[in-house]
């Protein structure tokens, strides 16, 4: 009986897990980071049919992109790194004005971490902002759950960061 041929590849091709990821903004750590929602785009369609077009059907053109603004979820410590954020602009009326561009911007670093905790994948968002701040998740007494904090963020693209992977 003849033995069968095995194969070997020399990469691993094993999907990388979604609960071993990094947030940094402008290069700092954002510590205690748990959740984060997708970050995805959407290419708007233009729907258009000429006048002298003899079909009843449309047709279809690419319009503009939308970036939905993304989430993230932190058990609430007393690290202060999402609130001084938010209070940028959240806080602004107290001051004289709302803080110049560049200073409430932010770009956000996402890197997805291989089993040996070595970076594999990085993604960008850029020029992100607060667009809606949780201070404090609902309050329960007959629970036991963890205080969240949410931060959500709206943001001008996103790219993947070539080169990440060691």
């Amino acid at each position: 009986m003849a033995k069968a041929l095995r194969f070997t590849e020399t990469t691993r091709r094993d999907p990388f897990r979604n609960f071993n990821f990094i947030i940094e903004f402008n290069g700092v750590e954002v510590a205690a980071c748990r959740k984060m929602s997708a970050i995805d785009a959407t290419v708007n369609v233009c729907k258009f049919r000429p006048g002298n077009n003899l079909h009843s059907n449309d047709e279809h053109s690419p319009g503009r992109v939308e970036y939905p603004p993304v989430t993230f979820e932190s058990g609430k410590t007393n690290d202060k790194t999402f609130q001084d954020w938010a209070n940028m602009l959240i806080s602004h009326e107290f001051r004289t004005g709302r803080l110049p561009d560049p200073d409430f911007r932010k770009d956000i670093d996402i890197k997805v971490l291989d089993v040996n905790g070595s970076p594999a994948l990085q993604y960008k968002l850029f020029k992100a902002f607060v667009s809606k701040y949780t201070a404090m998740s609902d309050l329960a007494g007959e629970g036991n759950d963890v205080i969240i904090e949410t931060l959500e963020v709206t943001h001008e693209g996103f790219e993947r960061i070539e080169g990440t992977a060691a």
